[in-house]
């Protein structure tokens, strides 16, 4: 009798036990847990959680494969208020099946934020962006006036500051000077 007691009082725990799990894996789906509640405010932006996200298009800038200036490309992205900016850097980042384009940024670059200030923005990566970056003068041309000229499309933003890590920097690899914010390049865009 003791050890019917027993294994009833074990089915029930277990009992408990899986439906609570089901219960958490249900409300993850469905996307009301907590995690998923934190993981959309810890992604940096100021969106309130009913806003919906609008599907607008964005040019971004790439290289053409010989390197002698950057050719706009239409992307549709979704965006959310400010996110614009972020939107546009992530679109680029993502690179283009154009096989007349190349991508200049290394693989492993992540974009940590953006933020604006007045008519600067403020590109903040992950140190990848430095340590993967293989490009001599022209590919360090090539990849900056990508970023410039695709945040400076917005008319709001007149100049862009990169920075790596939360900190400002020098240069990509010695031949542009990055320590100050950089305008328009207007002289690499390809008519």
């Amino acid at each position: 009798m003791k050890l019917r007691n027993i294994l009833v009082i074990v089915l029930a725990v277990l009992c408990t036990v899986v439906l609570a799990g089901c219960d958490e894996q249900k409300k993850t789906e469905s996307g009301g847990s907590a995690a998923a509640v934190s993981s959309s405010t810890a992604s940096g932006s100021s969106k309130s959680a009913g806003q919906e996200a609008a599907v607008t298009d964005i040019s971004v800038y790439y290289p053409d494969v010989n390197a002698t200036g950057l050719v706009a490309v239409t992307k549709n992205v979704k965006v959310k208020g400010q996110d614009k900016y972020k939107a546009a850097v992530e679109a680029l980042l993502a690179g283009t099946d154009d096989k007349r384009l190349t991508t200049v940024f290394p693989k492993k670059t992540k974009l940590l934020k953006v933020a604006v200030s007045g008519s600067t923005a403020r590109v903040d990566f992950d140190k990848n962006l430095t340590a993967g970056f293989v490009g001599g003068s022209t590919g360090e041309e090539m990849l900056v006036g990508s970023l410039v000229n695709t945040l400076t499309e917005f008319p709001e933003i007149k100049k862009v500051q990169i920075l790596v890590e939360g900190k400002e920097i020098d240069s990509l690899s010695g031949h542009l000077d990055l320590s100050k914010p950089v305008s328009r390049m207007s002289e690499l865009i390809k008519k």
